[in-house]
């Protein structure tokens, strides 16, 4: 059952109660009341919990609430068997959400997203099947306390502790607070993750960082994907080709992706601007899959994919896309990026298709994949259709 209309408010209830006395009747098992409004000021609607019971409760096994009250009553029966639980925009407390968690008894996935009145998320005794945890956007959160055999992890919004359990697998973290992912990742992210299989970070990049005497290594990780705003503010300080490190920490990757965009218009290598860098080669055996996005043609782009493509001896796949297809979601792109493109597009195909023994370089030249997602209409592959094959 799926009612999502904004806005209803507390003064709606006595509609919405016969909406849940309709849904416990006819033993839905997935339930949600999605009351989100824009500018919302009326007093929410209250959840009315005292509805349930341990036997009409037991059917519900998935429920997502958004702009609700969630005032429960000390004995909740709505729980025993829930696996999946979505909050958003709810007004919880930390004590009401301790203790919703305490009786959700099965519960697999949990996720919880802009709620203003949050400080701490803390389980009060492991969850053994909360396996999927989500929190997004609760700016009053400070600390996130987990103590249950969790198995993925993602968290967006301002940095805060995290002590993901050794059990995680997948983790998640995206953030503006973040000025280095190398910084983060090897100084600030808890080493104790011995079973991390794939890594997520989109942070902005402001700054570079220096790695540490004796780097961790990430010995688990599969894949990892890096989304990058590189920041320049008056003169950029960052250095595309500082990312190659992570192939000497992650000697097991099978997948690799990094996500870029510029904030400034950049410029696209030339011969003149010197003799490209290299690094001593030590081979890189599982590393098959490599996505580029958002190569403009920079000279410490080009170093980095030049690397990764001479030192990967297992690699089956790269595929090079000068366009930013993470950053034009939420950024604003204009012509400029576009003329970037063209740069990228020239630069890869005249020094990876030298590079290039094994013909697994694939650079993007135009596609549909993203033509209709706003605002990449302003960024059409017209650009690229206007070089020429042979350049």
């Amino acid at each position: 059952m799926k009612i999502k209309f904004s806005p209803l408010h507390n003064e709606h209830a006595e509609h919405i109660d016969r909406w849940v006395q309709f849904a416990i009747a006819s033993k839905t098992r997935k339930l949600i009341f999605d009351f989100e409004g824009q500018y919302p000021t009326d007093e929410p609607y209250s959840f009315p919990f005292q509805l349930f019971n341990a036997a009409n409760g037991s059917h519900l096994q998935s429920m997502r609430l958004g702009s609700v009250s969630l005032k429960q009553p000390s004995n909740i029966n709505v729980f025993i068997n829930l696996k999946k639980l979505e909050l958003l925009n709810v007004d919880v407390t930390d004590d009401e959400l301790k203790l919703m968690l305490f009786n959700c008894n099965v519960l697999e996935f949990f996720g919880i997203s802009c709620c203003g009145m949050l400080t701490s998320l803390h389980t009060p005794r492991p969850l053994n099947h909360l396996k999927c945890l989500k929190v997004s956007h609760c700016p009053l959160l400070q600390v996130i306390e987990l103590n249950f055999g969790l198995e993925t992890l993602e968290y967006e919004g301002t940095l805060i502790p995290l002590g993901p359990p050794s059990t995680l697998r997948n983790l998640c973290i995206k953030s503006l607070d973040i000025l280095s992912c190398i910084g983060y990742i090897f100084t600030e992210l808890p080493s104790t993750l011995p079973h991390l299989e794939k890594l997520t970070l989109r942070c902005p990049e402001l700054k570079r960082a220096t790695l540490p005497s004796t780097p961790i290594k990430f010995l688990c990780l599969r894949h990892l994907r890096l989304e990058l705003n590189f920041v320049s503010l008056r003169k950029r300080k960052t250095d595309v080709f500082d990312l190659a490190c992570f192939l000497e920490a992650s000697p097991f990757m099978e997948h690799l992706e990094v996500h870029m965009w510029m904030d400034y218009k950049p410029e696209r290598y030339r011969k003149s601007h010197g003799g490209l860098r290299s690094l001593p080669c030590h081979p890189h055996s599982h590393l098959k899959l490599v996505d580029i996005t958002g190569f403009y043609g920079q000279k410490d782009q080009l170093e980095l994919v030049l690397h990764v493509l001479r030192v990967s001896t297992a690699l089956e796949a790269m595929k090079i896309d000068p366009r930013p297809t993470v950053a034009c979601t939420t950024l604003d792109l204009g012509p400029d990026d576009g003329l970037c493109f063209v740069d990228g597009y020239r630069v890869a195909r005249k020094y990876l298709r030298k590079a290039d023994r094994r013909g697994v370089v694939d650079v993007v030249k135009a596609s549909r994949d993203i033509e209709n997602i706003w605002p990449c209409k302003i960024i059409h592959p017209y650009w690229l259709s206007r070089v020429p094959e042979n350049e």
